[in-house]
Parts: structure tokens; C-alpha cells; sequence
């Protein structure tokens, strides 16, 4: 059934956080038709995204929503038009709207939602003259409705375009032990994958203490052929960058794939590498699809390169060889990017060209620490009134500012716009917390310090508020 929900827009949290963010209002389809309720009177039983005055999101059963991700903003939205070449965070919240109070063992436990799942799906292929769907649907063995479900929708103006989601991008976001963890695929099987605050087990209490979201990003490419570029230190897991130590070896991989509905012909592929990194002679080998079968080709990728012949709709090339690091490196590293070009011939296109890059961060790590002084407030800010006279200078430091301004955009709208409910300094916490948990894992920083509060955890099936209605 499809309902016209009016979203509030969040202008008081972008004013508060120096972020331009819209959640714009538009037509949504949501189901099924179920009793709802606000923040300051809950429900009385385990029931998801059921609250309609949501500070935040405004009416939670319009819970599905999607938005670009680029240099400047994100606006989460129920629908976009999507643009070939560009990447979409879509956007998934869950809440068991029961009372805290329910929680505990003296209430039977009768407020926790057990066996929580979410599901999702995607349309893969988009036209102009159809929109695309993106669903999202939370059961649980105990609630009521026991299925709840939303949907987010997408246009083009292009011929077609596919979507395709990015591998290893789907993740949970909560104040709990599961926050920023990677979900598997069968998120978009009709099952659905369980969710979970220290453990993916399916426990969600009730409250908005236990509320969380989850994200993944789509990947918009025009129908024809691509390449795609990654780099690896394990060949195991690859990625759009890697830091190495000099004379140490990477591992390339190019994904070279027809996504249209006619072959490509005459395919060639080559690839270049920049000073500093040397192709390991006899380490170039050639798969196909799911094949674990790979050719050896020669050492010609960074010369004339390969004519690959036709490569039929719907199949996948891959082409992976070794480089190694030069000595000759500083301990302050160096950048090393190098290009992939592929070019083809279609039903409609002649010497089309696309093209696809991977970076090599390349450091000396045995270098030796230079003395820090510690008696001036640049190298210890933690001096008596260093606090104050730093952030005179940089206010952007860390600790100057309520929020970061800026950062990925995937964090700043997934956190904000989720974790930013609640006007007191306890919610608010917690979401600069979160937020600087995931900014972290987002950048790829292995060095994250660990977070003493998180290990202060309450049991996942006994509620930590003494609120007697409100949530």
C-alpha cells in the first residue's frame, strides 16, 4: 500500500553538526498498515519502526532511504536519479519501539525482539522508463507486525544502466559490539541476515539505546563494457589502495566486464605502472567468471597490451599480475597510481575507451622517531591551558568542535542522521563517539584505539534506562 509521508527535515541537526543535510519529502511505499506510536509513549510489546514523531527521520516506517555519495553533500532521499560512473549509500534503520521498562527479567523479558533479520534488494537493471526499486524488510519471531517493510525507488535519463552492489560494503552501525561490522551477502537473500548489539544473534531490545542502521553502497555503471583497477598485499582481499614498505610486492588485479546485452568485440586491455614500481616477471595470469583455473600470459600488459577477442554479455575477465617496490623511498611515502585502459567494440560503439586506476602508497618503516618536546602545547596539548590556545588557532582540532564538519560522507550521513536523536549530552556523546569509531574504519585506519566505554556494555536482554515510559 502506498502512503504519501511528509519527512521533517532535519535543518536543527545541520545547524548543530555545520552540515548541509535534507531529507527530502516524497511518495514512499511502507507496510503493512500497523498501530503506531511517538517517542514519549512507546508500545507496549516488541514492534520496529512504528514511531511517528521520530526527532530525527521524522515517521519510521519510512525507513529505507538512499542518497549519492560525493565530495560536498549527501542527501538521503526516498528517490534519486542515478548517473552512470557514481556510487549511492543506501540507508536502512531498525528501532524496536517497545518501552525500556519492558526489558527486564521482572517484565519477562516481554520488550527484547528476538530472532531480529533484515532483508534487502535492488533492481540491478534501470531504464528510463521504469523506476528502479531498493526494499528493506525487518521481522522478528516476537513482534507485531512480524514483518515490516519499505521501499526507496531510482531513475535515470541514461539507456540503461546497472547497479551492482560493492563488494564488502554492507555494515551495521550501533553503540555496541557489532558496530561497523561487515554483514555477509545473505542480506539480500529473501531470509535476510541477523542483526544484533555484542552479537549478530538476533537480540534487539526495546528502546532507542539499542536502535542502529544498516548501510551499503551501490554502484552505478552504463551498460557496455568496464574495467575495474584493485591492488592487494595478500591476493586475497584487493581494494583501490594498499601501503607497502620499499622492495616489498603488490598484487594487481583487472576486472574487465561486459554488463551490456550484446558482445563486445575486439577487446583490448593494458595497463601501466609508474616509476617506482616493477612488473614480477612471469606473475601475469588470466581467469574468467567463477573460474579458480588461471592461464599464464606473457609479460606484454604494460607494453601493447591484450586483444582479448569478444567477450560475451554477462562475463567477467580477470587479469592479475605482481609488481614490486623499488628501495629508493623516504620514510615520509610516496603515492604511486597507475592506469588500466580498456578499449572495445559494440553493436554501437567503436574504440570505446574506459579506463581505471589503483594507488601504491609506498614508506620506509624503519625510520626513527624524532624527540617530541613536551613542554610546549603544540606536542602536548593535554598542558594546562593548551586546550584553549590551540583551539584559538585550529579550531578545526579535534575536540574544538561539537562534530567534524565534514568527512566521509557515508559516516557523516549514516551517524548523524541516525545516532544524532535526543537532544541530551548522554546521546549526543555517543554519537561523536560512533561517529569517530566509523570515520576510522571508513579511512582504513588498522590503528584505531580502542574505545574503554564500549566495554562498559549492558546484557543485551536487560535495559539500562530508568525511564518509566519514555524511551
Amino acid at each position: 500500500m502506498k502512503n504519501n509521508i511528509k519527512l521533517k527535515t532535519i535543518s536543527s541537526l545541520a545547524t548543530t553538526f555545520g552540515l548541509s543535510l535534507l531529507v527530502a519529502a516524497s511518495a514512499s511505499a511502507w507496510g503493512p498498515e500497523r498501530a503506531t506510536f511517538t517517542m514519549e509513549k512507546p508500545a507496549t510489546y516488541p514492534t520496529f519502526n512504528s514511531i511517528t514523531n521520530n526527532p530525527t527521520i521524522g515517521d519510521e516506517r519510512d525507513f529505507v532511504r538512499v542518497g549519492e555519495i560525493n565530495a560536498d553533500v549527501t542527501n538521503l532521499k526516498n528517490e534519486i536519479e542515478v548517473v552512470p560512473g557514481k556510487q549511492y549509500l543506501v540507508y536502512i534503520y531498525f528501532h524496536n519501539n517497545a518501552s525500556a521498562t519492558l526489558n527486564d527479567s521482572a517484565h519477562n523479558n516481554a520488550g527484547v525482539a528476538l530472532q531480529t533479520k533484515m532483508a534487502t534488494s535492488f533492481s540491478t537493471v534501470l531504464t528510463p522508463d521504469a523506476r528502479g526499486e531498493i526494499t528493506g524488510k525487518i521481522t522478528a519471531s516476537n513482534s507485531d507486525p512480524a514483518a515490516v517493510w519499505d521501499e526507496a525507488y531510482m531513475t535515470t535519463k541514461t539507456d540503461k544502466v546497472l547497479m551492482h552492489y560493492v563488494e564488502g560494503s554492507a555494515k551495521i552501525y550501533n553503540d555496541w559490539k557489532t558496530n561497523g561490522g561487515i554483514l555477509p551477502s545473505s542480506l539480500f537473500t529473501q531470509e535476510g541476515v541477523s542483526l544484533g548489539l555484542n552479537a549478530l544473534n538476533g537480540v534487539i531490545p526495546g528502546c532507542e539505546e539499542y536502535h542502529g542502521i544498516v548501510t551499503y553502497v551501490l554502484q552505478a555503471d552504463e551498460l557496455g563494457g568496464s574495467v575495474e583497477k584493485t591492488v592487494s598485499k595478500d591476493g586475497l582481499k584487493y581494494g583501490e589502495s594498499v601501503n607497502i614498505a620499499p622492495d616489498e610486492e603488490v598484487y594487481f588485479r583487472l576486472a574487465i566486464r561486459n554488463t551490456g546485452d550484446v558482445a563486445l568485440t575486439n577487446v583490448t586491455i593494458k595497463d601501466s605502472l609508474p616509476e617506482g614500481l616493477t612488473l614480477v616477471p612471469d606473475s601475469v595470469g588470466l581467469s574468467a567468471n567463477d573460474s579458480t583455473t588461471v592461464d599464464p600470459l606473457s609479460d606484454n600488459i604494460l607494453g601493447t597490451g591484450y586483444n582479448l577477442g569478444t567477450v560475451g554479455t554477462g562475463n567477467t575477465i580477470y587479469i592479475t599480475y605482481k609488481a614490486k617496490a623499488g628501495e629508493d623511498f623516504d620514510c615520509t611515502g610516496k603515492e604511486l597510481v597507475n592506469n588500466a585502459t580498456l578499449v572495445y567494440d559494440s553493436e554501437t560503439e567503436s574504440g570505446d575507451t574506459k579506463e581505471d586506476s589503483a594507488t601504491v602508497i609506498v614508506k620506509k618503516t624503519d625510520c626513527e622517531e624524532p624527540e617530541i618536546p613536551l613542554d610546549n602545547c603544540e606536542t602536548n596539548p593535554s598542558l594546562p591551558g593548551c586546550q584553549e590556545k590551540n583551539c584559538k588557532t585550529n579550531p578545526e582540532m579535534e575536540g574544538c568542535q561539537e562534530l567534524p564538519s565534514t568527512g566521509p560522507l557515508e559516516i557523516i550521513m549514516a551517524i548523524i542522521v541516525v545516532l544524532g536523536i535526543g537532544g541530551g549530552g548522554y546521546y549526543l556523546y555517543r554519537t561523536k563517539k560512533t561517529l569517530r569509531t566509523v570515520e576510522k574504519d571508513v579511512k582504513g585506519d588498522k590503528k584505531d584505539k580502542k574505545d574503554k566505554s564500549a566495554e562498559k556494555k549492558p546484557e543485551e536482554t536487560k535495559a539500562t534506562s530508568n525511564q518509566t515510559t519514555k524511551q
